[in-house]
């Protein structure tokens, strides 16, 4: 995984809600003696301590010490911004916000590298680098004992595993975003169950004052687009969800390890579903326009994977009730997108989202024809009212299992499209 996530301000959410039902459960209670404080020094007797118990609840040892390093909260902004740009050319990232923009998964008025700079600003508390093997805490701003146990989680695993091997999305026509995502909840929800088992375990390791210091610590920076926001949480949740579902079947780690080692989840699909994983299903291939299709002067900017998270995602932004989307996306068996730009991408004269230079197609397969015009209906609906408000064209056609979405600078180009 080469782009270092700031996880620990999702956990820091994650950590605060599960603690305050256990504690106030009777688990533990505000003044639990034996508690780390947040604002401490990881000393090497408490980094012992959680490793010894991380060693137990994983039955896993450390192959070699784990390395930790203080840093200043501007170092660690640095590195972020840096190693996110490595991992994300700008072009693609520009792309990116132009696509999140046209599908209005986020205002047009943010900016990615705003938000980047936002999360690996005040935001941020750590992260652990399978790259150099370090821990990496920033100076002055504490991490608990159960935090601490995720991260070193993630630094178990690396050395028996090498998880600097997963969660990456590949370029061009092989970009694989729902593989990488899927990855990606493997590696935080391994992380994740076995956090909330060490503060099962070790209830006063994590005091209620602790735990809602660092959520109102977490929520002090900038507010986080919801999109972003849902898509940052989402390898934790439901990662942690997939992996439960492996150690309910197996009763162990066996298979948990089995898919580090040799079969990751290779979409969202299977995060949602651990039978998709246990039956070892496959997406299924979806093939999209050529460049002929369009027609001269346009040049294909992005194209990836959608997967059940996507549809989820777009789905609730067509004003599809939560627990409607998630049934109809439980359907999706296959998809891809590919966004096509007629001249440059930083057009003069043209704001985020430039819809009238913009040309997106979606393709999806879900597992019957009639969960396919299910899913289709409400997109329809959706499409033709964000083009009839933009002035420009949509169209959606569903064949058997297969449906195709587009949105056009006009409709006969999207209907073109959509054959």
């Amino acid at each position: 995984m080469s782009e270092r996530t700031p996880e620990l301000t999702i956990l820091a959410v994650l950590v605060a809600l599960v603690a305050g039902i256990l504690l106030l459960g009777g688990r533990g209670g505000a003044g639990g003696g034996a508690a780390a404080s947040t604002t401490e020094v990881v000393s090497p007797q408490r980094l012992a301590r959680v490793e010894r118990r991380v060693e137990e609840l994983r039955g896993l040892r450390f192959l070699t010490p784990v390395k930790v390093e203080v840093l200043s909260p501007d170092e660690v902004r640095a590195i972020g911004v840096r190693e996110s740009r490595e991992a994300t050319p700008r072009a693609e990232t520009a792309a990116r916000e132009e696509l999140m923009k046209l599908l209005g998964l986020i205002d047009a008025d943010v900016s990615l590298d705003s938000v980047t700079s936002s999360i690996y600003g005040e935001q941020v508390a750590g992260f652990y680098d399978p790259r150099s093997g370090r821990l990496a805490l920033v100076e002055g701003a504490g991490v608990d004992d159960v935090t601490l146990a995720h991260e070193l989680t993630h630094a178990l695993e690396d050395q028996h595993y090498d998880l600097d091997r997963l969660g990456e999305p590949g370029r061009g026509d092989r970009m694989d975003d729902d593989a990488a995502a899927g990855e990606s909840g493997l590696v935080e929800g391994t992380a994740t169950a076995l956090m909330m088992r060490y503060l099962q375990r070790y209830p006063e390791a994590l005091t209620l004052g602790d735990a809602f210091g660092q959520l109102l610590s977490a929520s002090g920076g900038r507010a986080l687009p919801p999109y972003v926001m849902r898509s940052l949480l989402f390898p934790y949740q439901q990662g942690e969800r997939f992996v439960d579902g492996l150690l309910a079947t197996s009763g162990d780690w066996r298979l948990v390890d089995n898919a580090l080692r040799y079969r990751p989840p290779v979409s969202t699909a299977e995060l949602y579903d651990v039978d998709r994983w246990l039956k070892v299903e496959r997406p299924e291939p979806v093939a999209l326009p050529a460049a002929a299709a369009f027609g001269p002067g346009w040049r294909r900017v992005l194209t990836s994977t959608f997967g059940e998270f996507d549809l989820r995602e777009l789905l609730l932004a067509a004003d599809v009730p939560r627990a409607a989307a998630e049934q109809l996306a439980g359907g999706w068996t296959g998809g891809r997108y590919a966004l096509w730009r007629r001249g440059p991408l930083a057009a003069d004269g043209c704001a985020a989202p430039c819809a009238e230079r913009d040309a997106f197609v979606l393709g999806l397969r879900l597992d019957s024809p009639v969960a396919a015009r299910a899913v289709a209906a409400p997109l329809r609906t959706w499409a033709r009212r964000l083009a009839q408000e933009r002035g420009t064209g949509a169209a959606v056609q569903s064949r058997g299992d297969a449906l195709r979405l587009t949105l056009a600078p006009g409709d006969a180009l999207a209907a073109r499209l959509a054959r």
